[in-house]
């Protein structure tokens, strides 16, 4: 053999030996760990979320160099697992079995002999996911026209166990802030931000709502006030042709303690003494006739200087104080002598 086929047989046997060592070293058993991303979600066509939607584990791998490496390298941009909604819990075992019957881990050969991470174990919250319908507080005003909320209904998040003691349809208020309904001008369309606000009960049991703002579009009639009047004086309101049959006196006279809630103007005009508030109590011939010896108090007017009436909102302490004693009597036609 000559010295250029002994050069050619020497290369060949190194390229040879290199490309063993290589395969063998890939071959031999090796360890390594990888923190990796594990994104939680429940399966498609659920109604549930959960929570949290990730958490991140750091796991133990062994197995020959290359399947080491390619188990890693699936682990680079996290992994997904999909829960049910029956899970609560997830220990770490159950997080190393779930990773490890994965396809795209279990093609690689590699094995997963551990699982470290601070979260575990983890508890997996499921809420479902229900549409409620938005209602709107304003404050203190009186609204012309309609009310557009935008959006109209908003999800809540309710956890899986609560819901079920909840009725099927459920509504949400939305409250805007009655320091920036102060500001507004009546007669203009106004456009504000209103947060939604769910019962305490339910927030307090973990209850969120997304989105948690609408925005609501209406025009201001008229702001309101209330006042709170010492007394408020009883007026009989009955058929005109009864009072020349009968005659009806009051046990008493008076309402004490009366909040009104009223147009702003009104209660400056009761403020000015311009405006007069009256307790009414209504008679029908048909009770005249009876004689009734109680009749509860039906409304309560406010009287302007043009002689106009508005009914009030008005509350009392004890409603018990609306109902009035009274006296009727027949009055005996007059005779001539």
């Amino acid at each position: 053999m000559n010295r250029k086929d002994d050069i050619g047989a020497i290369l060949f046997i190194t390229a040879l030996t290199i490309v063993v060592w290589i395969w063998a070293a890939g071959k031999t058993k090796y360890t390594s760990d990888v923190t990796v991303t594990v994104f939680l979600s429940l399966p498609e066509g659920s109604t549930s979320s959960i929570s949290p939607e990730s958490t991140s584990v750091t796991l133990a791998i062994s197995g020959a160099r290359t399947a080491v490496d390619s188990a890693k390298h699936a682990c680079d941009g996290g992994l997904h697992l999909t829960l049910s909604d029956t899970d609560k819990q997830l220990t770490l075992s159950d997080i190393s079995r779930r990773i490890a019957s994965l396809d795209s881990i279990k093609d690689t050969g590699a094995i997963i002999y551990e699982a470290t991470s601070k979260h575990f174990p983890l508890t997996i919250h499921t809420v479902e996911l229900v549409e409620a319908t938005v209602e709107v507080q304003l404050p203190n005003v009186t609204v012309s026209g309609d009310i557009t909320i935008e959006p109209a209904t908003i999800t809540l998040h309710i956890p899986k166990e609560l819901r079920k003691s909840l009725p099927k349809a459920i509504t949400a208020n939305a409250v805007v802030s009655e320091i920036a309904l102060q500001q507004l001008q009546p007669g203009i369309v106004h456009t504000k931000d209103a947060i939604i606000r769910l019962p305490e009960a339910l927030t307090e049991a973990g209850v969120t709502a997304t989105p948690s703002r609408v925005a609501v579009t209406f025009k201001i009639q008229s702001s309101t006030k209330t006042k709170e009047l010492s007394q408020v004086r009883v007026l009989i309101a009955g058929p005109a042709e009864d009072y020349s049959a009968y005659s009806v006196t009051l046990v008493r006279k008076v309402i004490p303690f009366v909040t009104i809630e009223a147009d702003a103007e009104i209660i400056e005009g009761i403020d000015a003494g311009e405006v007069k508030v009256f307790a009414i109590l209504r008679l029908a011939s048909s009770e005249m006739e009876q004689q009734v010896s109680t009749k509860r108090v039906s409304a309560f007017l406010a009287i302007m200087k043009d002689g106009a009436g508005h009914e009030l909102v008005a509350t009392v302490e004890d409603p018990s104080i609306l109902d009035i004693e009274l006296v009727i009597k027949p009055i005996s036609p007059s005779t001539t002598p």
